[in-house]
């Protein structure tokens, strides 16, 4: 477990830490979240459409928007509200970055309010293609025995500032690093709660067949994350009463 830092939000937390099986298989990643400093955020302007959901995608999104695995627990909304989020992308071969580009173009056709952009640029979302062994020194939080981490720092808001990917290079195959980027890329953005419920989905919380692809389920998801409709903060009762449930 990761442990809270003593500052403005005391809220820091991993996601489903699975050790790395004894074959090269990609075990379950694990995340952490962190504060930053607040910087104030306008509320929209008009009230927003109510998106449809099914109930099914509803309670989805209150186990992988709302729920976090270990740590201090805020049931809350977490997400990005600039309306481009850039990427970085250090290391790894060519396969890996084409992956990259293939979750930012799903992920921008299911959001409404916030585009993932690569840049060669310091960025908002830093991903690093490493070794195993190399990411303690690119990432103090990381817990050894995972094959990818995030860390996400966000504000008092519970709106995110930055976040941290980091990604097993070798002694894995193309398709996992794959699966690993789109999970985390995704989680960055704010879905960072572990399930055991779809086994198609980026999200599940165990050993999983290797998904590099959206579920159904895992769009409606994201959807409704990136709607205008669903705000940082926002709680159970505040999304269920934001959306139509079909």
């Amino acid at each position: 477990m990761i442990r809270p830092t003593p500052v403005l939000l005391l809220a820091v937390l991993a996601l489903g830490a699975c050790r790395a099986p004894a074959h090269p298989v990609a075990a379950r990643p694990s995340a952490s979240l962190s504060p930053s400093p607040s910087i104030s955020v306008l509320p929209p302007t008009t009230a927003p459409v109510k998106p449809v959901i099914s109930k099914a995608g509803l309670a989805y999104f209150n186990t992988v928007a709302l729920g976090v695995a270990t740590g201090d627990k805020y049931s809350v909304v977490t997400k990005w509200t600039l309306p481009v989020v850039t990427v970085r992308v250090q290391g790894g071969d060519a396969r890996a970055r084409t992956c990259v580009n293939t979750v930012i173009a799903d992920f921008n056709a299911l959001t409404a309010t916030s585009d993932l952009r690569l840049s060669a640029n310091p960025a908002d979302i830093e991903v690093h293609l490493a070794p195993v062994s190399k990411f303690k020194s690119l990432l103090p939080q990381y817990e050894s025995g995972n094959d990818g981490w995030v860390n996400v720092q966000w504000s008092r808001l519970h709106y995110i500032t930055g976040a941290t990917v980091l990604v097993r290079s070798t002694g894995n195959n193309a398709t996992d690093r794959c699966h690993l980027l789109r999970e985390q890329l995704t989680e960055g953005m704010g879905l960072l709660g572990a399930t055991k419920k779809y086994r198609s989905s980026i999200f599940y919380g165990e050993y999983y067949p290797t998904v590099t692809k959206y579920s159904a389920i895992d769009k409606e998801v994201i959807r409704l994350l990136y709607s205008e409709a669903v705000q940082p903060g926002d709680d159970k009762a505040r999304v269920r009463a934001s959306v139509t449930v079909k």
